[in-house]
């Protein structure tokens, strides 16, 4: 596991929180795959754990990184708190 992932189990939270971190970045899902050379279609893979391979552990952690640890912290407690809802 990489430096980032031990707090955050993938799945559909880890997901939302990515997007919502990047639309709060004014950036999209998209631009993140281009800027990391890969597939947009895999995205949500990576994410949620569907794909769970060395590569996407580390476009997870990739996915942290580029919103930042504190404010994707944030988004993913805050989606957490709405799954419990």
């Amino acid at each position: 596991m990489t430096k980032h992932q031990q707090s955050y189990q993938p799945g559909p939270i880890f997901h939302d929180a990515f997007l919502a971190g990047m639309r709060a970045l004014g950036s999209s899902s998209r631009e993140f795959a281009d800027r990391h050379g890969v597939n947009f279609q895999n995205i949500r893979g990576y994410s949620t754990g569907w794909s769970n391979g060395p590569k996407a552990q580390l476009m997870r952690d990739a996915m942290i990184e580029e919103i930042g640890p504190d404010l994707f912290a944030a988004l993913y407690a805050k989606r957490l708190e709405q799954e419990r809802v």
